[in-house]
This record gives C-alpha cells, sequence and structure tokens, in this order.
C-alpha cells in the first residue's frame, strides 16, 4: 500500500501497462474518475481512515477521497509527462 507519492508513482509505473499510460497522458483526469480513479479510492483506502496515503493527502489539504483521487492521478500524468 503506498504512504505517499513516489510509492504511488512507483506502484503505477511497474502496474499500468503502456497503453494505460499512453491514455493517461492523452486526456485529463476527470475521464478517469469511474475507472483508475474508482480503484484508487477503494483499492489505495481512501474511503476508511487507516490509510498512511489518506493521512499524507490529509495533510495535503485535501478532504475527499474523489478530490484526493484526481489528485493522484493528476500528479502521476504530471510524473509521466516529465512535469513534476
Amino acid at each position: 500500500m503506498p504512504k505517499n507519492m513516489n510509492e504511488v508513482f512507483d506502484y503505477f509505473d511497474k502496474e499500468l501497462t503502456d497503453d494505460d499510460k499512453e491514455q493517461l497522458k492523452q486526456y485529463p483526469a476527470i475521464k478517469f474518475h469511474h475507472t483508475l480513479g474508482r480503484w484508487i479510492r477503494n483499492n489505495f483506502e481512501l474511503w476508511t481512515t487507516q490509510s498512511e496515503l489518506k493521512a499524507w493527502l490529509i495533510d495535503k489539504s485535501f478532504t475527499h477521497p474523489d478530490d484526493m483521487s484526481n489528485y493522484i492521478i493528476e500528479e502521476y500524468q504530471k510524473h509521466l509527462k516529465n512535469e513534476n
């Protein structure tokens, strides 16, 4: 379970296909709200209080899992485009 964005990047770099990564580069994060976003919210435990990643995001001023997953996708898109 990732605890911060660097660990999220490492996880997605290993787990997502090249096609998935190309799709992420081409479309805005909101397009992935019901697919990758839902997966992130559920599998990274953003709906629970036990998640270290959620606590990390709360420290960054995010309060809702939808906003958290969107931020994760946007940051990963920047990572893919070498914009970080």
